[in-house]
C-alpha cells in the first residue's frame, strides 16, 4: 500500500510540475490592450470594441479577433517561451506577415492574468492583457 501511495504521489508531482512548466497552455480571453498603428498613433482596443480568444497548446497557438460583430483578424503558428519572453512565429494569418517573422513579447502571468508587451526599435508597439478562461 505504501508503494502504491508513493507511486501515485510521484505521478501527481510529475503532472503538476509539467503543468507549471508551461503556464500558457489553455484558452485565453482578451481583457484589454493597445497597439501602435502605422501612423505611430496608440490605439486602444476598447475604442475598436475588440474581442479575442487565443488557444495555446504545448507547441502551437491560434487566435480569432472580432471588432464588434465583424471579423478583425486571425492567426496561428508555433511559439516558444524563454525566462521572460513569449515568442510567436506566425504560420497562417489573415493579415500580411513576413514568412517566419517572430513576434517577441515580454510577459508576466499572475494567477490567471497574462500581461504581454511587444517592443520594436525600443518602442512599445503592442500591449495586451489576457484572462485564462475556465473550460
Amino acid at each position: 500500500m505504501v508503494k502504491i501511495f508513493k507511486r501515485l504521489l510521484l505521478i501527481f508531482t510529475c503532472i503538476v510540475s509539467q503543468a507549471k512548466a508551461n503556464e500558457f497552455i489553455g484558452t485565453w480571453q482578451l481583457v484589454s490592450g493597445e497597439y501602435l498603428n502605422d501612423k505611430g498613433k496608440r490605439v486602444n482596443y476598447k475604442s475598436l470594441n475588440l474581442r479575442s480568444i487565443k488557444v495555446i497548446s504545448k507547441t502551437h497557438f491560434s487566435f480569432v479577433t472580432m471588432a464588434g460583430d465583424k471579423f478583425w483578424s486571425s492567426g496561428a503558428g508555433r511559439y516558444r517561451v524563454t525566462d521572460n519572453q513569449y515568442i510567436e512565429t506566425a504560420l497562417h494569418t489573415s493579415y500580411s506577415a513576413p514568412k517566419g517573422k517572430e513576434y517577441v513579447f515580454t510577459f508576466k502571468i499572475e494567477d490567471d492574468i497574462w500581461y504581454s508587451s511587444r517592443m520594436e526599435n525600443g518602442v512599445r508597439v503592442e500591449y495586451e492583457v489576457w484572462h485564462r478562461t475556465i473550460d
